[in-house]
């Protein structure tokens, strides 16, 4: 609700102190007919009297009679005066001290909106503070992000093999090959759905030893696996060609990522996403900013620091519901923030299931957005 202001504050009051009451308005009356009474009262008790009980015009010389009877009236309206005078000074005093302490009330609050102003401000200087810092920790996190791997030089006579380590926003670029490598060694002999995926996903996260161990009935897909890492470790050492079946022991099977595949990432993406969703949870529901397009503007900041193979390794995460709170009906980080807005969807594995949840997530329902869903789509 909003504060009178002072020239509010006076207005009222004197309209306090000049609109009379019935009472006062009353006595102001009489105290007017009292006056005209006092200078008809010597024509009237001077005339001859049609009673000689009521004749006056014995009593004493003019001036006497006339003084005699207009004072009485003259007095009494004097009185009911002077008692006004005192009674409307008292309401002047109440209304004066009630406008003292309205103005209190309203310094006090000017002061209070100074102070939730300053407070807001330093609130909001500790937010930018942290946001900044967690987005410095994030790109240290992908610095620090490495494998070290191999590669093979080829020379006339023989591959020669040397230590090569990948480092950076680099692993998500072979990251995702991994991955889709894994979904395409698993449609060879099965269709991809909802629990298919996760189990790629979960291979791809936590490594073959402890998929064999979780799924010791999956012996076809297992020994597929055994031999893709087989032919990237072991490559055919006499024959250029033969190294290249080496890369693509099944036609769309691509193995273009130079360390141990299927050793799993969990040590390296467990620690990336999770904090990239605190991030991201920490500015969409923050108390401080309220905002939503306050929120998108640092969200937006931390978007552009995501490469488009994070966005989209991102995207696989929560499709395996590994990461399944960055959109359900609790948050919608994807669809109401963007947080994948710049994703090549036409870069992600060719499969139906996918395809189906990108159309999903391109026709939610939403709220806040004002834009589409996907950049790309514009």
């Amino acid at each position: 609700m909003g504060q009178k202001t002072e020239a509010t504050v006076t207005n009222d009051t004197l309209s306090k102190i000049t609109n009379l009451d019935w009472k006062v308005k009353a006595l102001l009356v009489l105290a007017f007919i009292l006056m005209l009474i006092s200078f008809v009262s010597p024509f009237l008790f001077t005339r001859v009297a049609v009673n000689g009980d009521y004749d006056y015009t014995q009593t004493g010389q003019i001036g006497d009679t006339i003084g005699g009877l207009m004072n009485p009236f003259i007095t009494l309206a004097g009185v009911i005066v002077t008692g006004l005078a005192f009674y409307i000074q008292y309401k002047a005093n109440l209304q004066q001290r009630e406008l003292f302490l309205l103005e209190q009330a309203e310094n006090k609050n000017q002061l209070q909106e100074q102070i939730n102003s300053q407070n807001r401000q330093i609130q909001l200087q500790q937010f930018e503070s942290q946001f900044y810092e967690m987005l410095k920790l994030h790109r240290e996190n992908i610095i620090e992000m490495k494998i070290n791997g191999y590669d093979f030089e080829e020379t006339p006579t023989q591959l020669k093999r040397f230590e090569k380590t990948t480092d950076g926003r680099k692993l998500f670029v072979v990251m995702q090959t991994e991955f889709e490598c894994i979904l395409s060694l698993y449609t060879k002999d099965n269709k991809l759905d909802k629990v298919g995926f996760q189990k790629c996903y979960q291979l791809f996260f936590s490594g073959l030893d402890r998929y064999e161990k979780a799924y010791p009935t999956e012996t076809t897909f297992v020994e597929l696996l055994k031999i893709a890492r087989r032919r990237h470790e072991n490559p055919i050492k006499d024959s250029v060609t033969k190294n290249q079946e080496r890369k693509e022991f099944l036609p769309y099977v691509k193995l273009y990522f130079n360390y141990k595949p299927f050793s799993g990432h969990a040590q390296r993406l467990g620690h990336y996403f999770r904090h990239l969703y605190l991030t991201v949870k920490s500015v969409a529901n923050s108390s401080i900013v309220t905002d939503y397009d306050e929120r998108m503007r640092y969200l937006r900041i931390l978007r552009a620091q995501l490469s488009n193979h994070e966005q989209i390794l991102l995207f696989y995460n929560w499709l395996s519901e590994y990461g399944n709170d960055w959109e359900n009906d609790k948050h919608s980080f994807f669809t109401e923030y963007c947080m994948i807005h710049n994703l090549w969807y036409d870069n992600l594995f060719d499969d139906k299931f996918i395809s189906d949840n990108v159309n999903y997530l391109r026709t939610k329902e939403v709220e806040l957005r004002k834009g589409l869903m996907f950049e790309i789509d514009g």
